[in-house]
C-alpha cells in the first residue's frame, strides 16, 4: 500500500514509511487517504505503551508528508515468507497471544474509564474510509462478480456455489454488522502473517494504520485464520527432503497456542487490575472472573466468523496471499484453495457451533481432499 525506504549510514539504518493518496501496487486509480499514516502512528504509540516488546520503536512523524521513521527490523523475518519457506517459530505464537491481551485489554470497557474509551474511540473514528474499504473486500467482494477479484483455473465451480449460497452469504453479512457496530477496543484492523515480523526470540506487529475502535475477535479471527491458510498451503511447498508435514502441524498448534495465551492473558490482566467496571464494592474477583469468561466465550464464536472471512477473501476476494500464489504447480495450488474455500465456509456459517479451537482445527482437517 505504502512506499518504503531503507536508509543506510555508517553506523545505523532507519525504515522510512509514506502514505501515498493511493494504493501503491494499484495506482492512482484507487485514491486513499493519506491520513491513515496518522492513525498508525497513534496505534503505534497505544501499543508501545501497552506491549513495548512487540512493537517497532518510532522514531519519527511528519504529519505534512504523510511520514513515519521506524527503527529497522532488518534481522526479523516476516512471517508469512518464513512459513512459505518451512520457517517456524517458537515464541511466536506466545507473543502474539500476549500482543493480543494486552493491546485490547487495556483499550477496552474492562479497564479505561468512560469517557477515556469514548476519547480514544473518536481518536481513531476518522478512520472510516479504510474502515469502509475492509467492510467491501472482506465481507462484500468476494461474494460478487468484482474487477478487482481473481479466481484460480480450476476453481470456478466452487466460486460459483459460493456466490449462489444464501447461508454463506448471510452469515458474511452478520460479520460485517459486527464489524461495523462492535466497537470493544483498539484493534489492529489488519492482523494478517505479513503484518508480523519475528526472529527466533522475538515478535513484532507492524502496518496498524487501519487501526480503529472494533471487534476484540477481528484481529484474532485475522491471525487464525491466516494460520489456517499457512497450514493448508504447505503441500503445495513440499520437496522431496521436507513434505511439510511438520511446518503445517506447528501452524495448527499456533492457532491454537495463540487462543490459550490470549485468552489466558486477558483473564488475569482483567482479574489483576482494579477498574471502574467492576466496582469494588459490587463485584467479588469470582464475579469479575465469571464476568470476562462469558465476554471471551462472545469473542471466540467472533474469533471464528472472523477467520472463515479473511479465509474467503484472500483466496477470491482483492489481495491474494503468497501462501498460495506461489505454489507453481496451478491444479495443486486450485485443490489447496478449495480446502481452504471449504474450511473457511464451514467456520462462517457453524461459528456459533464450534465450542473450541480444536474443534475449528478438526474442521479444517475434515475438508482435506
Amino acid at each position: 500500500m505504502n512506499a518504503v525506504y531503507r536508509l543506510e549510514g555508517p553506523a545505523a539504518s532507519i525504515i522510512v514509511k509514506q502514505a501515498l493518496p493511493y494504493i501503491r501496487v494499484i495506482g492512482e486509480s484507487w485514491p486513499f487517504p493519506v491520513s491513515r499514516i496518522a492513525f498508525e502512528a497513534r496505534a503505534l504509540g497505544h501499543h508501545r505503551r501497552v506491549a513495548p516488546q512487540f512493537a517497532p520503536e518510532l522514531l519519527h512523524y511528519d504529519e505534512s508528508l504523510g511520514l513515519l521513521v521506524m527503527e529497522d527490523l532488518r534481522h526479523f523475518r516476516v512471517a508469512r515468507h518464513a512459513f512459505v519457506e518451512g520457517r517456524t517459530f517458537p515464541h511466536l505464537a506466545r507473543h502474539m497471544g500476549e500482543f493480543l491481551a494486552r493491546a485490547l485489554y487495556f483499550t477496552s470497557d474492562f479497564y479505561l474509564t468512560t469517557p477515556d474509551k469514548k476519547a480514544l474511540a473518536a481518536d481513531f473514528a476518522g478512520n472510516s474510509h479504510l474502515c469502509q474499504t475492509t467492510e467491501d473486500v472482506v465481507f462484500t467482494g468476494p461474494y460478487g462478480d468484482r474487477v478487482l477479484n481473481r479466481v484460480t483455473p480450476g476453481n470456478e465451480a466452487i466460486v460459483a456455489e459460493l456466490r449462489d449460497d444464501g447461508d454463506l452469504k448471510q452469515a458474511a453479512a452478520a460479520m460485517k454488522l459486527l464489524f461495523r457496530s462492535k466497537a470493544e477496543a483498539l484493534i489492529h484492523g489488519d492482523l494478517h502473517t505479513g503484518s508480523i515480523m519475528a526472529t527466533e526470540d522475538e515478535t513484532r506487529v507492524i502496518d496498524s494504520e487501519w487501526a480503529f475502535h472494533g471487534p476484540m475477535g477481528f484481529d484474532l479471527g485475522a491471525l487464525i485464520g491466516n494460520l489456517f491458510l499457512a497450514a493448508i498451503s504447505q503441500p503445495g511447498h513440499a520437496t522431496a527432503l521436507d513434505d511439510r508435514t511438520e511446518t503445517a502441524s506447528w501452524a495448527l498448534r499456533a492457532a491454537a497456542d495463540v487462543w490459550a495465551h490470549f485468552s489466558d492473558g486477558f483473564q488475569h490482566l482483567a482479574s489483576d487490575h482494579e477498574s471502574e467496571f467492576f466496582a469494588s464494592d459490587v463485584f467479588s474477583r469470582i464475579d469479575r472472573q465469571a464476568v470476562i469468561a462469558r465476554h471471551l466465550d462472545s469473542v471466540f464464536t467472533d474469533m471464528i466468523g472472523f477467520a472463515g472471512a479473511k479465509m474467503i477473501r484472500r483466496i477470491i476476494g482483492i489481495s491474494h496471499v503468497e501462501d498460495f500464489e506461489t505454489i507453481v504447480d496451478i491444479p495443486t495450488r486450485a485443490r489447496l484453495e478449495r480446502h481452504a474455500l471449504r474450511t473457511a465456509r464451514r467456520l462462517l456459517i457453524e461459528r456459533q457451533n464450534v465450542s473450541s479451537i480444536q474443534k475449528a482445527i478438526e474442521i479444517l482437517q475434515m475438508e482435506a481432499d
